[in-house]
Formats: structure tokens, C-alpha cells, sequence
């Protein structure tokens, strides 16, 4: 990737900046109820996955992060809300998970609090559910505390109390002790039968508590114990880092349904420019050739096509030409996203090896797809599919793990295999911000958006680029990859894999705290920062270092204000960018 075009790009000037830093709202979590029926894009694909959210039945959406997964619950809740004949829906958001993950280390008592945190959260969203679906039906004399039997107010202090570690006081240990499962089903059942709904469906978001799998085990034995003939729980997982316990069978405790929309789909152009017309007035000021060209980049996740489309819009202001704003657009946005790739490392640091691994194994599959469109440029199709040989994927659970990370991340897309001859083979397409900045569809020495965004737009060739595991990557490398296990905390010494208890000193293994590493995070670091405002973070000696030292400052704005060139406008854009960090990279 050339970073010299970033390195040498002007900084925009204060009014510039305003200017393009539009309240376009990219996370649907942030978004208006009001706005969902009109910036929604609804594909044939799509009716489907939000019927699964709204019909009976346990469900699983999977899918990477920015791919739709909120929006579709946000969505689903609204719709029911309008419609009389479809379920009480309850949304509830559980991205806060991690502030709950020191609590393993330092409380015996972690897991029932953990339990009752889900359970307080899942009475808030009724609380919320209720007051939206009556205010629809315009009876607003419904005593919502009376019931469910729980203040609101009592239940937002005691999950306030539990995230911030803090002792409870007696009336919230009161409202603790009452809060069990089945009090919770009794009352969920009472709110539908109260509001006219036969059924209820939980829209669980951000339940894939990668940062805890201990918690994210018992996650599923909650979500199994509350599904009930009338009660549907629906959750939204990752496809790689998503453990779901040794009690829970999600093919045969929930359907699992795959909501990253395909980028081979002959729908997918129309769908990606549908939602950036929805969500960008400004969208028109994109020329047409570069804004569909953006749409085949954001390799079917519509967050990552809003942030394309506001990048470049910011990004004409200081570039000359429309290429060399498209550019570095593309570049920004790749750093990024590898960026956010190997952020798994700090998430789940066992994964460390095969992360890496993994971004080498991109690099290939995009060289291969790189050299196969060189030889179809005056051709009729293109070639967007990587072929492995499934003898070097089948039966090695690394390589399978390494190939989830990479989907989990949006990297790769995975699609059904395929046979050729007498070998099968496992079928990937690689993110195409990466194939396009590797020039796959250009001649070389040229550069036009017209001719990508044609040559996108033929049919695919017969098959694959086919490769196998050991000409992707050399042996040494396959042979190499393990899981990377902390050392004994007590006396550091190497763990040995399977093992609870410390060989040397009998200890018994446990590991360090996630979300305590992560809080050492340079902040300079933090995905989303444009070059410029790393550079001044690091440079600064009156600045917090870390992720958690700029989180606990009373007033990071005025902190921030310090920074020569710094106002309330790029406060805010890099307040935004922790945020954004917290509530994503670390859910």
C-alpha cells in the first residue's frame, strides 16, 4: 500500500473540515427509530433475513462487523412496531459486555453478576419496547413500572453500578435478588398479552462477547433458557471469534442466518448505490464511474461505503485530480481495515501467530486474483474467486480458524465449495479494496473508473483461481501454527495447550484481562484517526498515552483543545473515533 500520498496530503483547513464532517450518522445503533423505514435498502435477500428476525423461532444472524446486523434488528423492531400482526419485539443492545471482563479476575462472584447485568438489560428493552409499541397505538395510560414490576430507573442504576464496579447499594441488591429467568419470561409474557402481541422475539445485538468467552458461554445458556413457545430469541455473532460453550449446539439450538451481502450478488451494485442514496444527500457530488467503483470497494458492508463516500468527499478538497483522490480514499480506507484485522491479536491474543499468518494468506489470494484479471482486461469476464484445495483446509483446525478471523474482519468472503475433477476446493473472494489497489482492473499505467467499474461488472469466469494451502504459503509457515498461550501468571512459565493448571509451580492458568490490555493501547493507535491527528497525539507531552487514561479524563475536549489546530470540530471527530473504538473494536 503507498502511504506517501497520505504522508504528503495537506491537513484541510478548520472550515473545510466543517464542511465535510456532515452529522451523517454511519452506526445504525446511533440512528433515529424514526429513520429506518426511509434509509433502509430492502433486497429480495433482505425481506428474508428480517422476516427470520420477526418470525418464530431461535435464530443467529452472523456476520462481520458494519455488514447490517444492527440495522437489520433496528429495522425489524420498527416494523413490528407499525404492524399490529407481528410479534412485541424487545431490543437489546449488549456492547457494554466488556466493561464486566476485569470483574473475572478480581470477583468470585462475576458470573452471577454477569447474569443478572443480561437480565437487567433485557427488562430495559422491554421497558423501552413497551413505551414505543403503546405510544404507536396512542394508549399511553399503561403503568409501564407496575408491569413489569421494575423501575427503570432502578434497573439503568443497578447495569450502571455493575459496569463501574461499584458495590451495590441495598435497594439495588434488592432489585438484583428479584431478577431470575423465569420472572423475566412471566413478565415478557404479561407485556405481550397486555399490548394484544401472540408472541415476543428478543433482538440480542452485539452478543458476541469475543472479549469474554467465559461470559459468552454462559451468554447461550441464558439465550437458551430463555427461548419458549412463545418467546423467539434472535442474536447477532461473529463468524470467527464466537465460542459457543460446550452446551450449546448453535445448528441445532438456533438457525443460523448469513447477512453479509455478496459482492457477486448481480443485485449488488443497485443495492450498495440504494443505501448511499438513502444516507447521503451529498451523494451527487461523487462522479458516477468513482461512486460505483466506492460501492464495489465497500465489498458488501454498507457502513464501510458510507465511510468510503464521506472519506473521498473529505479527500477532494485537498487532491488534485479525481484518481488521486480515489487513491488515497482507498488507501486510508485499507489501512484501516487491516488496522481493524489486527486488532484480533489484542482481543484474543491466543490467535496471535495465525492473525498474522492470516494477512499473508490475503496478500496471495489477492495477487492471485491481481494476475488472473491482467489476463482478462480485454476479455469478457472477471475473476474474483480464490479456489484452495479443501485437502489443506479440511481437518486442520488452524488453517479453518485462520480463514474464520479473516471473515470475521470482512476480509474474505466465503462461499459454497465447489469440485473440479477429483479435488474440492474451498471458495473465496478477497476484499476488493485490496484487489483494487493492487490494480486488478486497470491497464497498466492507466487508471480509469469507467473501465474497473465495467470490468466488475462482467460475469464471472467458470472457475477459480485455484491454488492449494502449500503454494499459498510455504510449509515452514503451515507448520508453524499454534496457538500463542500466556505464560503462568505466577511464575512464567510456557503453558502447555489443554492445560488448567501450571506444570511447574501447580498454579492454576488463568489469563491476563483483555479489556486491561487494551486500556494500554497507544491512543495514537486508535482505527479511525486520520494521519494528521495521529501524528499530533504522539507528539504531544500533555496528552494521555493510552486508551484508558484519555477515557478517564473528566474533559477530553478541553484536553484536546490544547493541540495547536485543534477546536471543538476535531475534538469532537477524534472523541468520536475512541468511541467508536470502544463500542466496536472491543464488542
Amino acid at each position: 500500500m503507498s502511504t506517501s500520498a497520505l504522508d504528503n496530503a495537506p491537513s484541510l483547513t478548520l472550515d473545510e473540515e466543517r464542511e465535510v464532517e456532515q452529522q451523517y450518522e454511519e452506526r445504525a445503533d446511533h440512528l433515529e427509530l424514526a429513520a429506518f423505514p426511509s434509509s433502509t435498502a430492502l433486497t429480495n435477500d433482505a425481506e428474508e433475513w428480517i422476516h427470520s428476525l420477526t418470525g418464530p423461532g431461535a435464530k443467529l444472524l452472523v456476520g462481520p462487523r458494519g455488514c447490517g446486523k444492527t440495522h437489520l434488528m433496528r429495522f425489524a423492531f420498527t416494523r413490528c412496531i407499525i404492524d399490529p400482526d407481528l410479534p412485541l419485539a424487545v431490543y437489546i443492545n449488549l456492547n457494554r459486555y466488556y466493561t464486566l471482563e476485569p470483574l473475572l479476575r478480581r470477583r468470585p462472584e462475576a458470573m452471577s453478576t454477569f447474569y443478572v447485568w443480561v437480565l437487567a438489560n433485557v427488562m430495559v428493552g422491554c421497558h423501552e419496547s413497551i413505551e414505543a409499541f403503546s405510544a404507536q397505538g396512542l394508549d399511553r395510560s399503561i403503568d409501564i413500572d407496575a408491569l413489569l414490576e421494575f423501575n427503570e430507573t432502578e434497573l439503568r442504576d443497578l447495569i450502571g453500578a455493575y459496569e463501574k464496579s461499584q458495590p451495590l447499594s441495598t435497594e439495588l441488591d434488592e432489585v438484583a435478588s428479584r431478577l431470575t429467568i423465569d420472572r423475566v419470561k412471566q413478565l415478557l409474557l404479561r407485556s405481550a398479552d397486555t399490548l394484544g402481541r401472540r408472541r415476543i422475539v428478543l433482538l440480542l445485538d452485539d452478543a458476541a462477547l469475543t472479549l469474554t468467552p467465559e461470559y459468552l458461554s454462559h451468554f447461550f445458556d441464558i439465550y437458551r433458557a430463555l427461548k419458549a413457545a412463545r418467546i423467539a430469541p434472535k442474536a447477532s455473532v461473529y463468524p470467527g471469534t464466537t465460542e459457543y460453550g460446550p452446551n450449546f449446539h448453535a445448528g441445532h439450538e438456533a438457525d443460523t442466518i448469513f447477512v453479509w451481502k455478496r459482492v457477486t450478488d448481480q443485485d449488488y451494485l443497485p443495492f450498495m448505490l440504494d443505501i448511499g442514496a438513502k444516507r447521503f444527500p451529498d451523494m451527487s457530488l461523487v462522479p458516477n464511474d468513482i461512486r460505483e467503483l466506492l460501492a464495489y470497494c465497500a465489498f458488501g458492508v454498507p457502513r464501510a461505503f458510507m465511510t468510503l463516500v464521506r472519506s473521498y468527499l473529505k479527500n477532494v478538497k485537498r487532491q488534485g485530480t479525481a484518481q488521486s483522490t480515489f487513491n488515497v480514499t482507498i488507501d486510508e480506507f485499507l489501512a484501516d481495515r487491516v488496522r481493524e484485522y489486527l486488532t484480533l491479536k489484542d482481543k484474543k491474543p491466543q490467535f496471535s501467530s495465525i492473525v498474522d499468518v492470516g494477512k499473508q494468506l490475503l496478500d496471495k489470494m489477492v495477487e492471485g486474483v491481481y494476475d488472473a484479471n491482467q489476463l482478462l482486461l480485454e476479455g469478457k469476464t472477471r475473476q474474483l474467486y480464490i479456489g484452495i484445495d479443501a485437502s489443506g483446509v479440511n481437518d486442520k483446525p488452524y488453517v479453518q480458524r485462520m480463514l474464520l478471523l479473516l471473515q470475521e474482519a470482512g476480509m474474505v468472503y466465503a462461499v459454497s465449495s465447489v469440485s473440479h475433477g477429483d479435488r474440492d476446493y474451498v471458495r473465496l473472494v478477497p476484499h476488493l479494496a485490496a484487489v483494487q489497489a493492487r490494480r486488478a482492473f486497470a491497464k497498466k499505467g492507466s487508471f480509469s473508473a469507467r473501465f474497473a467499474v465495467d470490468m466488475l461488472s462482467r460475469p464471472d469466469e467458470k472457475h477459480p483461481v485455484r491454488r492449494s494451502m502449500s503454494t499459498l504459503l510455504d510449509s515452514t509457515t503451515l507448520e508453524a501454527l499454534c496457538l500463542d498461550l500466556p505464560n503462568c501468571l505466577n511464575c512464567q512459565t510456557k503453558r502447555v495447550e489443554g492445560a488448567k493448571y501450571c506444570f511447574n509451580c501447580g498454579e492454576k492458568l488463568t489469563d491476563e484481562s483483555t479489556y486491561d490490555r487494551l486500556m494500554l493501547a497507544r491512543l495514537a493507535d486508535v482505527p479511525g484517526l486520520t494521519p494528521w491527528q495521529r501524528e499530533k497525539l504522539s507528539s504531544s507531552d500533555t496528552l494521555p498515552r493510552t486508551v484508558g487514561e484519555f477515557i478517564a479524563l473528566q474533559d477530553p475536549g478541553t484536553t484536546l483543545r490544547t493541540i495547536h489546530r485543534v477546536g471543538q470540530v476535531r475534538a469532537k471527530t477524534i472523541i468520536d473515533a475512541v468511541q467508536a473504538f470502544l463500542d466496536e473494536y472491543l464488542s
